[in-house]
């Protein structure tokens, strides 16, 4: 090697060795804020996922078409857990059956789903309005 060419190759690692030690930036790393809000926020219904079984005798879930919100390639429902916050829960989903989605995949029976999907809804926000399907039909 030539000497410009080492002399080069010894400033250029000498230049990279602290870049890589300490990085590129002395930037913080920013803490991710979840949105939990104080006030609880009423929800339309909530719907238990459900089961039928098909022709064939297989069973399957079912949500309803409105619950379902979608972020890139992702499919989710917000749940309501037993602390009354929701959750996302990303599902894998099949055909269309009447207004319900088939659930593949990521739910479980009976587990309880915010009815329509709003975009104001965030992981973490308390839920004051628990109405679930079997409720309204024994109103």
């Amino acid at each position: 090697m030539s000497k410009d060419i080492k002399k080069n190759f010894f400033l250029l690692l000498a230049a990279a060795i602290p870049l890589l030690y300490f990085g590129c930036s002395h930037q913080e790393q920013k803490p991710v804020k979840t949105r939990i809000q104080a006030t609880p926020v009423a929800v339309g219904t909530i719907f238990a996922v459900r089961s039928v079984v098909r022709a064939g005798g297989g069973e399957v879930l079912l949500v309803p078409a409105s619950a379902i919100f979608r972020r890139g390639e992702l499919t989710g429902v917000f749940v309501v857990g037993s602390d009354n916050r929701l959750s996302v829960r990303w599902i894998s989903t099949g055909r269309s059956m009447n207004n319900d989605l088939v659930v593949l995949g990521g739910l479980d029976k009976g587990e309880l789903v915010v009815g329509t999907y709003s975009p104001a809804l965030d992981e973490g926000i308390t839920v004051i309005k628990r109405v679930t399907a079997e409720d309204q039909t024994n109103e």
